[in-house]
């Protein structure tokens, strides 16, 4: 099969892998330009495509009649996209003969759109995984043919249930391309009454209110962990991030916020009690909770913001 990729990040790279695993002729790939230059804790498919001598293609619009036009001369027998920023129209759908698929890190149809990664944490969800399903014109809303599942455990992290998304889908890939080329697998309608799309996350969005839980602000913490924006706080109006945290079951009688310890470095929630392990003055520095003491110069008597 000769398939036309539509890629980012290192799920576009585990694709990329699984369709030459498999033996499909990938005829170029579109990815977004200056991926090279963005935070690089994740792998490249643009620099793999050019290891592989495979075009890449960059633009701002996939759905203009030039582009259109472009990959129906590849006459392609699929499109697949995975982690791209940009839908497909109908009609540069109509240019592959089985149509085009999208692999999707959850277990749909619940967590479309974006930031399904870190809402499943903060959401508390003990399962996601990954999900192959038919491109049509609801996004994230087409009939699936596979799905994985992936566990979310009390240490992970946005990081490492990134990973564990990614492996999932190298591994399963492969087998879910055969089904395609062969024609085994079924695909199904999602329920709509199923689906759920939280939205796409902010930076704003990671502002510590600590009148919530310390289990609620633990999971935000994890949710929104390095390399993405962090979890952050104020105090004295300069803005700290928290990268690790440790929830203390411990009642008491303190304001929300209000450091009740300095060593270890507790911080009073709604209910319970938030230890700080980590923390970072900007998204480029990490800082054990002593450190931040002194930063600061905090004591007991304390009160962020």
């Amino acid at each position: 099969m000769k398939v036309v990729l539509y890629a980012y990040h290192e799920m576009g790279c585990a694709a990329l892998e699984s369709l030459q695993e498999v033996g499909f002729e990938v005829a170029c790939v579109f990815t977004h330009a200056g991926a090279s230059q963005e935070n690089n804790f994740f792998d490249s498919v643009e620099k793999l495509a050019q290891q592989q001598q495979i075009p890449v293609f960059y633009t701002e619009d996939i759905n203009t009649p030039e582009w259109i036009a472009k990959v129906a001369t590849l006459q392609p027998d699929a499109i697949f996209t995975l982690s791209y920023r940009q839908a497909l129209c109908p009609a540069l759908i109509a240019t592959a003969k089985k149509g085009a698929f999208n692999v999707h890190a959850s277990l749909l149809p619940a967590y479309r759109g974006r930031a399904h990664l870190n809402w499943v944490i903060i959401r508390n969800e003990r399962e996601t995984g990954v999900t192959l399903h038919r491109i049509n014109a609801i996004p994230d809303g087409g009939p699936i043919l596979a799905q994985h599942p992936v566990t979310i455990t009390d240490e992970d992290d946005a990081l490492s249930l990134h990973r564990k998304l990614v492996r999932t889908t190298r591994e399963q890939m492969p087998q879910w391309l055969r089904g395609l080329q062969a024609g085994s697998l079924i695909e199904r309608a999602q329920d709509e009454r199923l689906a759920s799309e939280p939205g796409q996350r902010k930076p704003e969005d990671g502002q510590i209110h600590w009148q919530q839980s310390a289990d609620e602000i633990h999971r935000l913490i994890r949710g929104v962990a390095y390399p993405w924006p962090g979890a952050y706080s104020f105090m004295g109006g300069q803005r700290f991030i928290v990268w690790k945290s440790r929830v203390v079951a411990q009642t008491h009688q303190h304001e929300p916020g209000k450091i009740i310890s300095t060593d270890p470095l507790y911080v009073a929630c709604g209910q319970n009690v938030l230890e700080i392990v980590a923390a970072g003055l900007s998204h480029h520095d990490n800082l054990s909770a002593a450190q931040l003491v002194q930063h600061f110069s905090l004591s007991s008597k304390t009160q962020l913001e």
